[in-house]
């Protein structure tokens, strides 16, 4: 038999009476309990006041100014008073519900950003889309699909189709990665045979392997693709190759024929994106649905290569600088929410010493932020998002640079260094981006694991930008070729007795190489000696272009004379750790010119505390990687000593505007959608209120009751008193 039915009747509701007797007992505990109380509205407010500089000056810097700084907060008024884009209760969403409203806010998108009047909607749209902080299923058709066919379709072909795509009447995706296959792009199964006869291409799917797999919007979006394809003509392979395939009919949006298409199902984050899976049988496209601006097929099936081997590399090397554009965002929230919440904090040792060597507020327990760890912890990377920040700036410039040449001068000499500078930073920047959200989450506690924390889907949401668009090792390897190459046209013109004029490959990010020692021996390092602190840029960056320019110069000459693909086999672990030394220097690089630019432009007191972050970024940097700096020589065991006093010395000294220099990120509430970041420091009312209304709440019933417990609870029933 089955377990007893419970009887259907309305619950008991039983009133709690609280007589005055009662309250009158407890009330002297209840005044010990409130009297050493803190008020965390209060803590974050006294926190801003505290800073030694104005937060707002620096967050118009950031965003390039008070006006677009007030745009941005324009933009985020008329989002949070838009009900279709309201975040309430998506952190209990099932994903077909998070598929859908992530859809609708995107739908919707247009038409808010043509609203506010602003010239240019399209910069409008991407700091909503940037708001809504939840990728989607047009993800894909707005960050590949355009861009592909924008960079790689002729004239004609962007006629016709931009306008089908900025309308909405077809959705894109870029199939790329296989079942099979990854980053090695000669190594894709699917085929692309030209048919001469009729004028068009046999799209084939030959292998289980060459299932297109992973592609966002795909599994329920789409209705095209940028199928990326091994092109045969005559019988002869040409390499990959992009052509524009639909995978869906626009008026029932069921499959075409010839071709199999779902989603690959849940994932670990990122699951508003129906990543999906796609087959192909023998499906024919017109000859101009390939892609045509580099590489053209003629109707006789005369093949014409590209003037330049790599010139389609131009999306996916724009991809890559955008996801190190990405990275500095998502440390800033990341970092945004663990500081606002160690700020507000309070744990242990009332009255005690804090990390600066000040007292606690007698009978109060101390901030996290005054423990030494959290500081050590956080500090490092509040400082590595300024960092980051001036990198992604740089990427900017340095893409549309090239853009720009490569369109209007035919002139694609800056793209081996933009490749290999965008690979690198690429993996760096979300190495580190991934890393610091976790360790934000640990610094907050358990409150920290709550998913209205919002670290769950925040670093669900990025890490996949560790491995799509390249596996990051493997991009690290794309770094090093082009530093191998280098270092061996430097060698060669060294041996010639040729300047630094004779490695023009050398003439940008990777100039550092031609100088200082050539490795042969270690220049010691000027830091902290005689009229050299610990904080002199210079010096800071000559430790950092040493410590990578040794292990290039001492990898390549363990290469030896063999081919690049056979060094990087023969010496993998060295060569990835070259990419991220060198990485790292860039990214110093970058935050030192960046804030030297804007120093005449800011406030001294402004311009002080970046000061401090890039010496702290720098510190860190090297404390962290301190082997490196130690192996040769080049930094003394009583310069290591000396770097980690520093640190100290820095933390102190940015303790005081830590809730400022969150503040100068200014990143809305909206976009953190955190109980633990939001601005006003209430974290303990947001936390009950959030979970108050969460759909497991509903009910005191809990699933399974009448299966599972009932049965054997009823027995229980009055026999708790003791």
């Amino acid at each position: 038999m089955g377990p007893a039915p419970i009887p259907e009747r309305e619950p008991q509701v039983i009133t709690h009476i609280v007589d005055e007797r009662t309250r009158r007992l407890q009330q002297p505990a209840s005044t010990v309990i409130t009297a050493i109380q803190a008020d965390p509205k209060a803590d974050l407010a006294r926190e801003r006041s505290a800073a030694s500089f104005p937060s707002r000056e620096l967050a118009a810097l950031m965003v390039g100014g008070e006006d677009a700084l007030a745009l941005r907060e324009r933009i985020a008024e008329a989002v949070r008073g838009n009900p279709v884009f309201s975040k309430k209760g998506k952190y209990y969403l099932e994903r077909a519900e998070l598929y859908r409203t992530t859809l609708e806010k995107y739908l919707a998108l247009p038409k808010l950003a043509l609203s506010l009047g602003e010239k240019d909607p399209i910069a409008v749209g991407r700091i909503i889309r940037e708001l809504i902080d939840e990728p989607g299923g047009l993800d894909l058709h707005l960050g590949m699909f355009i861009p592909t066919i924008q960079g790689q379709g002729d004239e004609e072909q962007n006629k016709h189709w931009m306008p089908m795509c900025t309308r909405l009447q077809c959705i894109g995706t870029y199939a790329q990665t296989e079942l099979g296959h990854g980053t090695y792009l000669r190594g894709l199964e699917t085929t692309a045979t030209y048919d001469r006869e009729k004028e068009q291409f046999i799209i084939h799917t030959p292998t289980l392997t060459a299932t297109k797999w992973w592609p966002g919007g795909m599994g329920k979006t789409a209705t095209h693709a940028v199928v990326m394809a091994r092109l045969f003509t005559d019988g002869k392979e040409h390499g990959p190759h992009p052509f524009i395939v639909q995978i869906r009919r626009n008026e029932d949006h069921q499959a075409m024929p010839g071709v199999t298409v779902g989603d690959i199902g849940p994932k670990m984050g990122y699951n508003a994106v129906d990543n999906g899976f796609l087959r192909f049988d023998h499906v024919r496209v017109a000859r101009r649905s390939m892609l045509m601006k580099h590489s053209q097929v003629d109707a006789d099936g005369t093949y014409h290569a590209p003037p330049v081997a790599k010139a389609a590399y131009g999306t996916m090397v724009f991809v890559r600088s955008d996801i190190v554009m990405n990275a500095a965002l998502y440390m800033k929230k990341a970092v945004s929410i663990a500081l606002r919440y160690n700020l507000v904090r309070r744990q242990s040792n009332p009255g005690g010493q804090t990390a600066s060597g000040g007292a606690g507020t007698p009978g109060l327990e101390l901030q996290v932020i005054d423990y030494q760890h959290s500081q050590r912890s956080l500090f490092p990377i509040l400082a590595k998002a300024f960092a980051f920040h001036c990198t992604s700036d740089f990427m900017r410039r340095m893409y549309f640079k090239y853009e720009k040449t490569s369109r209007t001068n035919g002139d694609f000499s800056a793209l081996p260094e933009l490749h290999a500078t965008s690979s690198g930073l690429k993996a760096y920047c979300s190495w580190a981006t991934k890393d610091a959200i976790e360790l934000c989450r640990l610094c907050c506690g358990g409150h920290g694991f709550m998913t209205s924390a919002g670290f769950a889907t925040t670093f669900g949401n990025y890490a996949p930008n560790a491995t799509y668009e390249g596996d990051n090792n493997v991009l690290c390897l794309q770094t090093a070729r082009y530093l191998l190459k280098v270092a061996r046209a430097a060698a060669k013109a060294a041996k010639a007795g040729a300047g630094a004029d004779a490695v023009p490959s050398a003439a940008g990010n990777t100039r550092y190489l031609l100088e200082g020692t050539g490795g042969s021996k270690a220049a010691h390092s000027p830091l902290g000696g005689a009229g050299v602190g610990y904080r002199d840029c210079d010096a800071l960056l000559q430790a950092y272009a040493h410590a990578s320019r040794r292990q290039v110069i001492a990898a390549a000459r363990a290469a030896g004379a063999c081919s690049p693909d056979e060094a990087m086999s023969r010496d993998m672990i060295a060569w990835i750790k070259v990419a991220k030394a060198h990485c790292a220097y860039v990214v110093l690089l970058n935050f030192v010119d960046a804030v030297a630019e804007t120093k005449p432009r800011v406030s001294p007191a402004t311009a002080a505390v970046m000061e401090r972050l890039v010496a702290l970024h720098a510190l860190a940097g090297m404390d962290d990687q301190m082997g490196d700096f130690l192996e040769d020589g080049h930094v003394s065991a009583a310069q290591a000593a000396g770097v980690r006093s520093e640190i100290n010395h820095l933390l102190a000294e940015l303790r005081p505007d830590a809730a400022a220099l969150v503040d100068s990120f200014a990143l809305d509430d909206y976009f953190l959608n955190s109980a633990l970041g939001a601005s006003d420091g209430d974290v303990y009312r947001r936390l009950y209120d959030e979970v108050q209304d969460a759909p497991f709440n509903k009910s005191h019933v809990p699933p399974g009751y009448a299966d599972l417990l009932h049965a054997r609870l009823i027995k229980g029933a009055g026999r708790s008193k003791m």
